[in-house]
This record gives structure tokens, C-alpha cells and sequence, in this order.
């Protein structure tokens, strides 16, 4: 079975400091991928490159059997088949959540306005946003923003959807709105990678499991193997910490 996408021997530096060693690294059509790991381990610079939000130093990545790096990619397009959902929301203020959903689809996709607009109420009302379509993005708590931000993000029919660490800026009560809407995502068989400390949705949700450490995938297997029997000494560590806060 072809790969959706496949990272062969991706390398990333930032000056003198390697963040990405050899990143080799696959995901499957329907598959759910968390990665996990301190913060540092490279988790968030590897999400970005997949995004080409960040160029790697040398690697390849495959998408559907074609290395991207090597060919001349059309970006905005690239990045409706690849979506991205950030930590801090990146809505446009000086627009209301309606026009935040059909912007891009006017313009990357060409689709009418209405046919946007159906597009973008169909996603609002899956992520119970409709209410507020006429809202500017400027008065939603945060994880209204990141509803809507996801919401946007589906409307340009990605083949998998990135999160880089949704809930991190959000208060606690607000996490998990935005988790239970990325489980259903999960189980309408959205393909996803998802960055994240919620230990407790990674072990619900995830069909797989990477441990990084240090700019290197470390472990990685399903939730039970990884939660339940790790075999790395520093994911035991990891996970002993983050699990008994």
C-alpha cells in the first residue's frame, strides 16, 4: 500500500542546533498519528517541514510516491491537501468567521462564493460554530477561534489535517470542545498528525503513537505498547512524568 506521505532521512538544523536527525517517518490513509515527546524533541519543526512551513537541510518527502522537495510545487495548493491547524488560531481578525472559511476556497480552490459559503456552513455547523458565523474572530474565547480555525481548515477538503499542539493555548474547560471535535474527525477516518501533551486523547484516539526524543523518533507503536509497555528507558521517563503531574 502506497503511503499518503513518507519522510526518508529528513534533517533539520537551526544553526548549529540539529532539531531533525534522520527523520524517517510514514503515515497510511485513515491513520491517526500522535507525537509526543518534551518539549524540543523536534515534534512541532517536524509537522512544519511536512507543511513546508520550514525547508529541511536534506531528506526527502513523499506524498503519494513524489518527492515534493525536489519538484516544483504549486505551495497553496499543496497546503489545501496538506492542512494545518496551529496552536495560537492564525484566524484573520479583520473578518468574521464566515469569510474566515470562504477566503480560501474563493481563492486556492476557485470555487463560487456560494458554493464556499455552503461549504464553510456544513464545516462551522460540524464543529458547533454556526451560531456564529457573523462573529469577528476577535470575540471568540479561544476555543471557539480554534473550532473555527479547524472548521476552515476542513473546508479545503485536506487528504490529512497536521495539529500543532490545538490545545496548548487554551484554558482547561475549552480543551476538550476542541478534543471531542478532533475525535470525531478521528473516527469519520480524517487522516491526521496531531501534536500533543494530552496524554488521555493520544491513548483514546491515536492508532499510533511516536515517542521523539532529542530530533529522533525513539519509539513508536500503538497507544497500549507505547502507554502501557515502553521500552525506551526515556520514554518510560517521559511518560512516568508527564502522566503523574
Amino acid at each position: 500500500m502506497e503511503h499518503i506521505i513518507h519522510l526518508k532521512n529528513l534533517k533539520k538544523s537551526f544553526g548549529s542546533l540539529e532539531v531533525l536527525k534522520n527523520i524517517e517517518f510514514a503515515i497510511d490513509k485513515g491513520e491517526v498519528v500522535c507525537l509526543i515527546g518534551s518539549s524540543g524533541s523536534g515534534k512541532s519543526t517536524l509537522l512544519r517541514c511536512i507543511n513546508l512551513l520550514e525547508t529541511a537541510d536534506s531528506g526527502e518527502i513523499y506524498v503519494h510516491g513524489k518527492n515534493i522537495l525536489s519538484s516544483n510545487l504549486n505551495l497553496n495548493q499543496y497546503r489545501t491537501k496538506v492542512g494545518m491547524v496551529f496552536q495560537n488560531f492564525n484566524l484573520f481578525n479583520n473578518m468574521d468567521v464566515l469569510k474566515n472559511c470562504t477566503i480560501s476556497q474563493v481563492k486556492v480552490l476557485k470555487r463560487s462564493k456560494q458554493e464556499a459559503e455552503e461549504k464553510a456552513l456544513f464545516y462551522l455547523r460540524k464543529v458547533g460554530m454556526e451560531k456564529f458565523i457573523h462573529a469577528s474572530s476577535t470575540q471568540l474565547s479561544g476555543g471557539q477561534k480554534q473550532r473555527v480555525a479547524i472548521a476552515r481548515a476542513l473546508c479545503m477538503d485536506p487528504e490529512i489535517l497536521l495539529f500543532d499542539e490545538p490545545t496548548s493555548a487554551l484554558d482547561p474547560e475549552m480543551v476538550d470542545d476542541v478534543l471531542a471535535v478532533m475525535k470525531q474527525l478521528a473516527q469519520d477516518g480524517l487522516t491526521m498528525i496531531i501534536v500533543t501533551h494530552e496524554m488521555g486523547f493520544a491513548k483514546d484516539v491515536a492508532s499510533r503513537v511516536v515517542f521523539m526524543d532529542q530530533g529522533i523518533i525513539l519509539e513508536q507503536g500503538t497507544p497500549k505498547e507505547i502507554f502501557n509497555h515502553p521500552k525506551e528507558e526515556r520514554t518510560q521517563a517521559f511518560l512516568k512524568r508527564i502522566l503523574h503531574q
